[in-house]
C-alpha cells in the first residue's frame, strides 16, 4: 500500500512539476505562479490517497480461503521475536531520515527564537520587528521577525538607500506570510525526506518568493541601483533554515526576473488552458483503474466464468427468409451463482480477488510472530498441539466471527482462547473482490 501510495504520489507531482517547468516558470506572475506550486503539492498528496468510493456489496455465503499454517513453540517464539524482516530495515532508514530532517527543523527553530530573545528589538510602523543580533551575519526574515547584524552600515553615499532596499525586501517577504510557506514545505521534507520532487517544491517556491520580494523593492527602488546592491553584496555565508535571505541564490535567476519585462496580460491565459488539463488529469488518475477494467472486462469475465464452469456456449443460427442467408452466433450464457437481495443488486457467492493480510502472507507471519504469546500454563505443563481457527473478512475488511474449526475442541482452552485473542486484535485486512 505504501509503495503504491508513492508511486502516485511521484506520477502526480512529476506531472505538476513538469507543466510548471514547460509552462510557468518563465512567466512573471509570480502569486499565480506560488498559488500553483503550494495547490499542487497539496493536490498531489490528495490524489495520492486510497478514497473508494464505490459501495462494496457483501457476499452472503462468503468464500473459504485457507491461510498459511503457523506453528510455534517455546523456542520459535523466541527466534520469532528477534528475527527481522526487510520491511522493518526499511522503516528504521526512514525513521532515522525523518528524526535527522525534525532535528534540523528543530534546531533551526530554537536558534531563531534564541536570537530573537537575546537580540535589540524595535518596532517598525508595519508591525515587523527589527532585531538586531550578534549572530547575524546576513539580512533574512522569518514571518514578521527582521534579523540585521547590530553594526549593520554599508560604505558609501548610497548606503541610506541600500538599507532601505533590504528592509524593503524583507518586509515584503513578512507582510507576503511567505514563511509559511516554508515552514509546511520543511514538515513536507521531514515526512517525505526521501523524495526528490518534495525539495524540488522547496527551492522552486523559495525562488518565487524572491521573485516577489525583488519586484516589489524594484518598483521603490532604482532597479540599476538595486542590481547593484545585489551584485555588491553576494558574498557566501552560513544560510540559517527556514527563513528568506537578502542574498540568497540563486543571483543570476534573480538578475533575469528583474529585468525581464513583465508579461502580457493575455499569457494569464495559459493558467486558464491549464485548468482543463489538471482537471483531466485528476479525472484519468482517479478512474484509469475504472476505465481499464470496464475496457476488458468483458473478455476477462467470460474467461473467468470458463475457468469456474459457469458458461455455456451455444450457438444461435439466424435465417433471413429475404436474402435466403443464414448468420450464426455464439453466445454465452452467464451460469454464475448470485442471490437478489432486497436492494436488486446481484451479489455472487464466490470472491475471485480474496481478501489480504496488509503487506502479505510475510506480514502475516510477523505480525503472529509478535503478538502470539505462548500461555503460562502451556509452558508449565508442556503442552502442545494443533490449534485450526476460523473467521470471516467483512466488506470493511475487519476480523469478524472468530472461532475454532469443529475437531479442535479437545485442545487445551489457553490456546483456543490466545488464538481468539490474537485473531481479534488483527488490523483490517483488504477486502475481497
Amino acid at each position: 500500500m505504501i509503495l503504491l501510495f508513492l508511486c502516485k504520489l511521484s506520477l502526480c507531482w512529476g506531472f505538476f512539476a513538469l507543466l510548471y517547468s514547460l509552462f510557468l516558470r518563465g512567466e512573471t506572475f509570480f502569486r499565480a505562479n506560488r498559488a500553483y506550486l503550494l495547490g499542487t503539492v497539496a493536490l498531489g498528496i490528495l490524489l495520492s490517497f486510497e478514497l473508494d468510493w464505490l459501495p462494496q456489496i457483501p457476499a452472503p455465503a462468503p468464500s473459504i480461503f485457507v491461510l498459511p499454517t503457523f506453528t510455534i513453540g517455546l523456542q520459535q517464539v523466541e527466534t520469532a521475536a528477534r528475527s527481522w524482516v526487510l520491511s522493518d530495515y526499511m522503516w528504521l532508514m526512514y525513521g532515522l531520515g525523518a528524526g535527522f530532517m525534525l532535528l534540523r527543523f528543530c534546531w533551526a527553530l530554537l536558534r531563531l527564537v534564541r536570537m530573537a530573545v537575546r537580540g535589540k528589538a524595535e518596532v517598525l510602523p508595519d508591525g515587523c520587528l527589527l532585531l538586531r543580533s550578534p549572530a547575524t551575519a546576513l539580512p533574512y526574515s522569518f514571518f514578521k521577525w527582521i534579523f540585521l547584524p547590530p553594526d549593520f552600515q554599508l560604505d558609501g553615499a548610497e548606503a541610506s538607500d541600500d538599507r532601505a532596499a533590504m528592509l524593503i525586501h524583507e518586509r515584503a517577504h513578512a507582510r507576503g506570510w511567505h514563511s509559511a510557506d516554508v515552514v509546511l514545505l520543511e514538515l513536507l521534507c521531514i515526512v517525505f525526506w526521501f523524495h526528490p520532487l518534495v525539495h524540488w517544491y522547496r527551492r522552486a517556491l523559495r525562488n518565487v518568493h524572491e521573485y516577489l520580494a525583488d519586484a516589489e523593492a524594484s518598483r521603490r527602488i532604482n532597479l540599476k541601483q538595486y542590481g547593484l546592491l545585489l551584485i555588491r553584496q553576494s558574498q557566501p555565508g552560513m544560510p540559517v533554515a527556514l527563513v528568506h535571505h537578502f542574498f540568497q541564490s540563486p543571483l543570476k535567476q534573480r538578475f533575469i526576473m528583474l529585468t525581464k519585462k513583465a508579461s502580457a496580460p493575455a499569457r494569464t491565459l495559459k493558467y486558464g488552458l491549464l485548468l482543463p488539463i489538471l482537471l483531466a488529469f485528476v479525472f484519468l488518475f482517479r478512474h484509469a483503474p475504472v476505465i481499464a477494467q470496464n475496457i476488458d472486462s468483458n473478455l476477462q469475465r467470460v474467461h473467468t466464468l470458463e475457468s469456474n464452469n459457469w458458461i455455456e456456449i451455444d450457438t444461435m443460427v439466424v435465417f433471413d427468409s429475404e436474402t435466403y442467408k443464414e448468420t450464426t452466433w455464439v453466445t454465452h450464457k452467464d451460469l454464475s451463482p448470485f442471490q437478489e437481495k432486497s436492494t436488486g443488486r446481484q451479489v455472487y457467492q464466490i470472491c475471485e480477488q480474496m481478501p489480504t493480510f496488509p503487506g502479505g502472507d510475510e506480514a502475516l507471519m510477523a505480525f503472529l510472530a509478535s503478538n502470539v504469546k505462548y500461555p503460562p500454563t502451556g509452558r508449565t505443563n508442556k503442552e502442545e498441539g494443533m490449534v485450526i481457527m476460523r473467521f470471516v473478512v467483512a466488506a470493511d475488511g475487519t476480523v469478524r466471527s472468530i472461532g475454532e474449526k469443529p475437531g479442535t475442541a479437545h485442545m487445551s482452552a489457553v490456546f483456543i482462547e490466545e488464538s481468539k485473542r490474537v485473531l481479534a486484535n488483527m488490523p483490517k485486512w483488504i477486502p475481497g473482490r
